[in-house]
Order: structure tokens, then sequence, then C-alpha cells
């Protein structure tokens, strides 16, 4: 579990940690056993539900997935350190790659997209496009381009309407910078940010609960997580940002410490 939390670590956006408790415990308790054993505080998901199957009966396995879903390592984690690290920094070097077939011609533009300027990526495809050899392939990699900062958008949308105002924010900042001159995204970008920038009171009142959470979250990473001190904050906390999500989350969490192992 440190190992792989680490990776999430170091990794950041470029991997997903997923955490399968395949023992019988139910959400809440994993979680709470989780938090006391301070591995939570990164971008690492936690669920009862396996996404996949792999064989054996035996703990601790693992399954490592690319970024196609395609199955490329599975087995006994601490016989496969190694393996598993090198394959890891191997698909998120794959992935920031040009996608395959995609002509030397337009491996700059590719570069570029990657250290997000997402606008000026798109008008190079456009005129590189006018190079009939190389039309299809511009156009095959601007459509990519494209898919991949929607898609980010589309998660900027979520983190505001769970109430993750503070990270959907600093999402849709950095992308706005990026597609800056690209009217089509800039139109897709703009209501979000200006909901995160300029906040109706329901939202204002989500994005100080957001604020406060998180706060008190790398707090309780530092300490105890369920000390006293911390648990009264959260429930502080959930009374006084009652009606947000962010409230709901601290009640929750409040409720958590009170779990009991068997």
């Amino acid at each position: 579990m440190p190992a792989s939390i680490k990776l999430q670590q170091a990794y950041g956006d470029d991997l997903q940690v997923l955490f399968v408790e395949v023992q019988g415990a139910d959400l809440e308790t994993a979680e709470a056993f989780a938090w006391r054993q301070k591995w939570m505080g990164t971008r690492a998901m936690w669920t009862t539900e396996r996404p996949l199957e792999v064989p054996g009966n035996g703990i601790p396995k693992f399954a490592l997935l690319d970024t196609e879903g395609k199955l490329l390592l599975e087995g006994n984690p601490l016989d496969m350190k190694k393996k598993i690290e090198a394959a890891i920094a191997e698909q998120v070097k794959n992935a920031k790659a040009a996608p395959a077939g995609t002509p030397d011609a337009l491996a700059k533009t590719w570069a570029r997209f990657v250290k997000g300027d997402v606008a000026g990526a798109l008008a190079e495809c456009d005129k590189l496009g006018a190079d009939v050899e190389l039309a299809e392939p511009a156009r095959a990699l601007k459509d990519e381009m494209v898919g991949r900062t929607e898609r980010k958008i589309a998660r900027g949308k979520w983190l505001v309407t769970n109430g993750y105002v503070a990270e959907a924010s600093e999402l849709l900042t950095g992308l706005a910078k990026g597609v800056k001159g690209s009217p089509e995204l800039e139109s897709k970008i703009e209501g979000e940010l200006a909901r995160v920038q300029t906040p109706d009171k329901t939202l204002a009142a989500e994005a100080e609960a957001s604020k406060a959470l998180a706060s008190l979250q790398q707090k309780m990473i530092k300490d105890k997580p369920f000390e006293d001190a911390n648990v009264k904050a959260l429930q502080k906390l959930a009374e006084k940002h009652a009606g947000t999500k962010a409230g709901e989350r601290a009640a929750r969490l409040a409720k958590l410490a009170s779990v009991e192992f068997r």
C-alpha cells in the first residue's frame, strides 16, 4: 500500500491507483481503516467493487492496465516491484508521445500541446494541414487534441457539480490559458470558469466549505486522523456548512471515526 501511494504521489495525474477491498469489509470500514493508516490524501481511489478479476486468491495482488485498458501485468506486487515501476514509467512516456502514425512533421505540434499550448498546437495543425500529404494526419491529430481537452473540461464541470470548487478552479484556469485563441474551446470553458470565479450564493457556499474541508483533511493526514480534536472540527464544519456537498463529506468523515474493526 505505501509503495502504491508513493507512485500515485510521484506521477500525479499521469497515473491512477485504485485500491480494491476484497476481504468482505464494506466501503466505510475500508475507508476508515485507510484513514487510520494514513493512506489517504492522494488521488488514489478506493472501492469495494472489482473492476476486473485477477487470478488467484492470495493478497496482495495487482493488475496494471495501459491507457487503453489492456492488461499489462498482474500477480503479487511484492515480487515485481522493479518490473511494475519500469512498466508504469514506460506507459507514462508513451501517453505523452504523439499518437501512433503521427508524421515527424507533426511531432513538434504534439509536444506543444503536451506542454499546455493547446490553441497554438491546434493552429499549427490547421497550418500544416494545408499540405496535401499532411491534411489527414493533421486533422486526426487535431481531433485527438480537442478530444483530450474536452475530457479535461468535462472533469472540471464534474468537480464544480460535486462541490470540489477549488480543484475545479485550478483545473479550468490552467485550461483557459492553454486554449486562449481557440474560440470553440474557449467558449466551452468560459461558462464553468465564470461560475467558479464569480460564484452565485450556492456555489460560493460550496467553495468556502470545500476550502475549509481541504485544509482540515491536510491536518488530519499529518496528525492522528481521528483524534478527538479533528473529529470535533469535522462535526463543527459539517454543522456550519450544512447543505453543501463538502459539509456532507465532513459529516461522513466524522462518522468514520466511530467505525470499529473486528
